[in-house]
């Protein structure tokens, strides 16, 4: 399996929130489960390094929070695999959460805006990791990311007939 250099890379901020999402072309053989694909990429410099928002990659050494896994602790198994409706369900469950506050309005544009630039769904497998589905002190959250985010989680899709994988990493500090 090849995965590219990026081939498309947007930050979509609403206030302290934000969707980054990249996209990669892929060269694999059809008899490659998605599983294998998702396993391979996050253990990839492009999920390491070409995922991250442009400021940290602009200043690597600068303490910026940072992803909020421990990639070599996170198996594809901790994801939870589903379809289009799976994500979409994901998404409405998660603004429908009761402390929003005034920062729900935020999330619902930066939804609306992922539906807008993510558009062509159908022939699509997600991937979704949240860190809401983890205990603080499990070894797989990074502290101190895994308390100062109020959301943190990320959705990874394969879309086969094009062999392009889309990563986008949503958050909130």
């Amino acid at each position: 399996m090849t995965i590219s250099d990026p081939i498309k890379h947007i930050e979509i901020w609403e206030g302290y929130q934000v969707v980054n999402l990249t996209q990669f072309a892929l060269e694999v053989n059809d008899s490659t489960v998605s599983d294998q694909i998702v396993a391979d990429f996050i253990l990839s410099k492009q999920f390491s390094f070409d995922c991250l928002l442009d400021y940290v990659k602009a200043e690597p050494n600068k303490t910026y929070l940072r992803q909020a896994f421990y990639i070599d602790k996170i198996q594809v198994t901790d994801f939870k695999k589903t379809d289009k409706q799976g994500v979409s369900e994901f998404l409405s469950d998660f603004l429908n959460e009761p402390d929003w506050g005034d920062d729900r309005n935020d999330f619902v544009k930066l939804r609306d805006r992922y539906f807008e630039v993510y558009s062509e769904w159908e022939n699509k497998e997600f991937y979704i990791l949240s860190i809401n589905w983890f205990d603080k002190e499990d070894k797989r959250v990074v502290d101190p990311e895994s308390w100062i985010y109020t959301y943190y989680f990320l959705i990874i899709s394969i879309d086969r007939p094009s062999n392009i994988l889309t990563f986008t990493e949503w958050a909130y500090d």
